[in-house]
């Protein structure tokens, strides 16, 4: 499997710094950046496309729904909410929120959602990777039967 990019979005560095640490032993998974608020998280997220987003939901200039909406659902990677409050989770999930962590987060709290990230991303990575050969069987149909009406006659003169 690839590695997992992922970026950090929290406007507090003690809260980024803590999740780094967790994913310092992950070998999957690559810290691209971060940002310690939406607007940054929405430039980054645009130029870097990440494959993962930890993002706290209370930031000034833009919360972490502002960023969702910002981006769109189609151009969304896949997102873990992290806040102080559990107010939020049903609001994350109805986003398709992967996960939603309480701060602080717990470690093995933690590697159950990183658990769930990779059975998501490879979940994804095989549908599209589905779509892909289908395609090229349709393609491959499509110029085999131009091939058979362009090659073979349909009589033999002897």
């Amino acid at each position: 499997m690839q590695k997992i990019r992922a970026l950090l979005v929290d406007d507090e560095p003690i809260a980024r710094r803590g999740i780094r640490q967790q994913l310092q032993s992950e070998a999957d998974v690559e810290i691209i950046g971060e940002c310690s608020n939406g607007q940054e998280a929405v430039v980054a997220i645009r130029k870097h496309a990440p494959d993962l987003v930890f993002l706290d939901v209370q930031m000034p200039l833009l919360n972490g729904f502002g960023v969702v909406e910002e981006i769109g659902a189609e151009r969304l990677p896949a997102v873990v909410f992290i806040t102080a409050y559990d107010e939020y989770a049903i609001r994350a999930f109805e986003v398709n929120a992967l996960d939603y962590l309480l701060k602080p987060i717990e470690p093995s709290r933690f590697q159950k959602t990183l658990r769930r990230v990779r059975d998501q991303l490879g979940q994804t990575s095989e549908m599209q990777l589905n779509k892909k050969l289908a395609a090229l069987l349709g393609l491959l149909e499509h110029s085999d039967a131009v091939f058979r009406k362009q090659s073979y006659q349909d009589r033999l003169v002897v």
